[in-house]
């Protein structure tokens, strides 16, 4: 029983990733609302700063979990994050000022901190074939730095007054498709089974493989068949929403739902980007893909995921006799709300109305940092006892 609870990271670790990314967004909201962002400088503010400082912290928790392991090197992941919030601030601020040279230095310094977490997952690994999840959360930290390779890239061209060609489309494809597809299909499943009680994680190894090779395969054809690049990624979204799908038609409806919808919502997002990019709208294809396929996933999944770190901490503090279940932590009617907020603000933002998209973003923000308090503060229920009668 010791070895296996040595096995769970210090929550402080994910919980200080978390923190950072949910300060990023609420700072983005109200630079939307009250400020007049330069579209690449936001867009890059919701990328590095809330999704993947999300995503790279829970990636910590999550990996170690699932393959049984005890985090290695642990200090060094709060070195990762400095990297992260200086990188993401000079590069964001690289591109409010149209400094190019200030963008390059900050994915840089960004990409030293993803080449640290690749360095504390392989020690934690290295002695132990990790679970399908594990190890599709950890491959995928390749394609995000493949991404960050073809960023630097790109800023070196525009510094040096190159002509950038495809690059950008490359970047997003190596961004969406292969870092957050990948892990998002990974990390699915194994919510699923623990959270809705229905097990289809023996998928997760081929549909996180079918995506990543649809990435590729995406990556080749804007290069030589820009027109057929969807395909591959339609096809791939298709085989992760239909296996939703069957959870939706199968599962329990006794066990919690807030799950599943968001994994739904996020499946549709998948499959409706590709779309969008057949139709040659490559703006709205991103939108969808960022907003709705990442973001219903990241939003969701944390308020699972820190439920969970925080309930493993109380009780070895506590004891489990003294605190909520862990269904207790996580069931709140709010999920469905912030869901509800956090879609509104992306038609908005699709139509144009950027300061109401932000107003809504604001709001699902505030919901979020409710929902992710309560597992801090929420005591076990009660019964009263029934009075004693005097006489």
């Amino acid at each position: 029983m010791k070895e296996r609870a040595s096995t769970v990271p210090p929550p402080q670790i994910p919980l200080a990733f978390v923190a950072t990314a949910l300060l990023w967004l609420g700072a983005l909201a109200l630079w939307g609302i009250f400020g007049t962002p330069a579209p690449l400088a936001a867009l890059h503010a919701l990328i590095l700063g809330f999704f993947l400082t999300t995503a790279m912290g829970l990636i910590y928790q999550f990996v170690p979990v699932v393959a049984m392991v005890p985090l290695q090197l642990q200090r060094l992941s709060f070195v990762h994050l400095a990297c992260a919030v200086i990188g993401t601030l000079l590069l964001v601020v690289g591109f409010a000022r149209g400094d190019f040279s200030e963008v390059r230095d900050g994915g840089a310094l960004f990409l030293v901190g993803v080449l640290l977490q690749i360095v504390i997952l392989i020690a934690t690994l290295r002695k132990q074939r990790p679970a399908a999840p594990a190890a599709a959360a950890t491959l995928s930290l390749l394609w995000l730095l493949g991404t960050l390779v073809a960023g630097l890239g790109t800023a070196q061209r525009l510094i040096d007054g190159r002509a950038i060609g495809a690059a950008p489309f490359s970047h997003a494809i190596l961004g969406l498709a292969g870092f957050f597809g990948t892990l998002i299909v990974g990390v699915t499943l194994r919510l699923l089974r623990m959270f809705e009680r229905f097990d289809l994680e023996t998928r997760a190894p081929y549909l996180a493989g079918a995506t990543s090779l649809a990435a590729l395969l995406a990556l080749l054809a804007v290069h030589f068949v820009p027109g057929l690049a969807f395909v591959p990624l339609e096809i791939a979204a298709a085989a992760f929403f239909f296996t939703l799908v069957r959870v939706l038609r199968e599962r329990n409806p006794a066990y919690q739902r807030e799950t599943l919808f968001y994994a739904l919502a996020s499946g549709i997002g998948a499959l409706a980007a590709p779309i969008a990019l057949a139709f040659r709208d490559g703006e709205l294809a991103i939108l969808l893909a960022l907003w709705v396929f990442v973001g219903c996933a990241v939003v969701g999944y944390l308020q699972r995921i820190v439920p969970f770190l925080w309930w493993i901490a109380r009780s070895r503090r506590e004891g489990t006799r003294n605190i909520p279940t862990l269904g207790e932590m996580n069931h709140s009617p709010l999920g469905f709300a912030i869901l509800a907020f956090w879609l509104l603000g992306g038609a908005l933002l699709a139509a144009g109305a950027d300061r109401t998209a932000a107003t809504f973003a604001l709001l699902a923000w505030a919901g979020l940092l409710t929902q992710l308090a309560r597992p801090f503060w929420l005591q076990k229920r009660t019964v009263a006892e029934p009075e004693k009668d005097p006489s």
